[in-house]
Parts: C-alpha cells; sequence; structure tokens
C-alpha cells in the first residue's frame, strides 16, 4: 500500500555547463535563457547567483523538474539528452533524482531565487539516530532557515540516485528555500544562532551552498 512518503514523486535535477569555452558562453547562455518555457508542466530553470561553500563546482545552469515515478532513471536521462538536443550550446554535468519528504507551503508565486542546501548526517547513523536527525531537521530547522532567510517556502529531499554523480558526491539530504529578490541580495546569515539540535544533528555536514536564480520568473505560480 502507498506511503504518506509515496504521495511526493520524484523530482530530477539536472545540471549544466557552457560548451566551447568563454567565447561562446554569452551566446549559449542567452539561447539557453530565452528558450525557457512558460507551460506550467515545463521544467524551471535556473542560473548561478552565488557559491557559499569551498572547494565545489556547481553548473552555470540547474533544470528542475517532476519525473515519473515508474520510470525515474530512463524519465530523468531521456529528460537530459532532449534537452541536450535542444541546446547543443550546453552540455551535461550531472543529473540527480531526489524525493521530496516534505514542504512548508503550496506553490503560490514563481521565485526570484532558490538557496539549496546540501545536508549529510554523520556517517554511520543508526536508523533511531536517523529518525532524530530527520525529526529534528523537518520540524525545526528548515521552517528556522525559511523564516530567517524570509524565504517564500521551503522543500526538503532525499537522494534517491545519482543518474549522472556530479565532481564531488551528492548530499544525502536536499533543501531548496525560495525566495524573492530582495532576500536573494542578502545571501549573509543575520540574527541569533539556529537552534543547536540533537546530539546527532550537530555531526551534520552542509557540502552544498548555491543560489541560483530562476529564468523566466514572472511572479505567478507555476
Amino acid at each position: 500500500m502507498p506511503t504518506e512518503e509515496d504521495s511526493y514523486g520524484l523530482t530530477s535535477l539536472t545540471g549544466w555547463d557552457v560548451r566551447g569555452g568563454s567565447a561562446a558562453e554569452h551566446d549559449a547562455a542567452e539561447a539557453f535563457t530565452r528558450s525557457t518555457s512558460g507551460s506550467p508542466d515545463a521544467e524551471a530553470r535556473y542560473e548561478l547567483l552565488a557559491v557559499a561553500s569551498r572547494g565545489f563546482r556547481p553548473p552555470r545552469f540547474l533544470t528542475i523538474a517532476d519525473v515519473s515515478d515508474r520510470e525515474p532513471v530512463e524519465s530523468a536521462e531521456a529528460g537530459g539528452q532532449t534537452a541536450a538536443i535542444g541546446h547543443e550550446g550546453v552540455r551535461r554535468t550531472w543529473s540527480l533524482l531526489y524525493r521530496r519528504v516534505t514542504e512548508t507551503g503550496p506553490k503560490e508565486v514563481v521565485p526570484h531565487a532558490i538557496y539549496l542546501l546540501g545536508v549529510n548526517p554523520p556517517a554511520g547513523v543508526t536508523d533511531d539516530e536517523l529518525e532524530v536527525f530527520n525529526d529534528f531537521y523537518t520540524n525545526v530547522h528548515l521552517p528556522e532557515v525559511a523564516e530567517r532567510r524570509h524565504a517564500l517556502r521551503a522543500e526538503r529531499y532525499e537522494l534517491v540516485r545519482e543518474v549522472r554523480a556530479p565532481y564531488q558526491p551528492a548530499p544525502r539530504f536536499l533543501a531548496v528555500y525560495e525566495v524573492d529578490e530582495e532576500a536573494a541580495s542578502k545571501r549573509r546569515h543575520t540574527g541569533p544562532p539556529y537552534a543547536i539540535g540533537p546530539e546527532v544533528w550537530q555531526g551534520h555536514k552542509t557540502p552544498w551552498r548555491l543560489w541560483y536564480r530562476r529564468l523566466g520568473a514572472d511572479g505567478e505560480a507555476r
């Protein structure tokens, strides 16, 4: 029987970089941006704004799309190949499948940008420890960060598969904070420190801190 977690489908995150170096960068980026679709069912496209992590090379562009839960790997691969054919100036650098764990609210507006925060629990955690970790992450840390970052909404994901692995392993958990233009311009944390949390949470690592600007955002829900 389907569980509550099964009510959420899979989401594909694909990274893209420009082919041909700096000489081709402007034209390829312009073409990628112009081809952004306004369809409610189309993939969301983003361009890198900032990186707050050291030793990590993120892709210039990012696409995010819901995919079939029945054939997730094939769907993600097919989507990537189709996009690559339509955009010869860019190449796919990685492709990841995540399952949404929770969200703080429904999609009501198109965000100006997103803040991707990758999180790994401590190595060797037990099932019981992971349950404590997830409870704090979902019910305390996610809404706390969303409030401090003035996010429109937030989603939390768990990695299902690295279809094409990034330059370093993808984080097991990923939070996506959707923000408006003003919040995106204030990328440093301000205010009191976040809740310390249980001991298992205190050992977590954050390999990804990435900001991406949404292409074609018009303020209406998609």
